[in-house]
């Protein structure tokens, strides 16, 4: 291959990498939509439901929350204990 044939390959290589980066930097960003999903609490299987999401809100230690807690560990856990055995 001749020394102005490489030359002309070289040209057209950086004009179309030129090319590419001027087309995908005028480009606007792609949107990526996400669709959020919010629980209904009526008719939530989750009898704790709405003590657990007064509980949430609260700061300071309350035996009633403790025991939704505790209860609702209970109902996730299957009566099993949280460590891994």
């Amino acid at each position: 291959m001749s020394r102005s044939v490489k030359l002309a390959a070289a040209a057209a290589f950086g004009g179309l990498l030129i090319a590419v980066a001027v087309v995908s930097a005028t480009q606007p960003p792609a949107r990526h939509d996400t669709t959020t999903y919010v629980a209904d609490e009526t008719g939530s299987p989750n009898p704790h439901a709405a003590e657990l999401k007064r509980c949430s809100t609260i700061t300071m230690p309350e035996s009633g929350c403790d025991a939704v807690w505790e209860a609702e560990r209970r109902r996730f856990f299957h009566g099993r204990s949280g460590s891994h055995e």
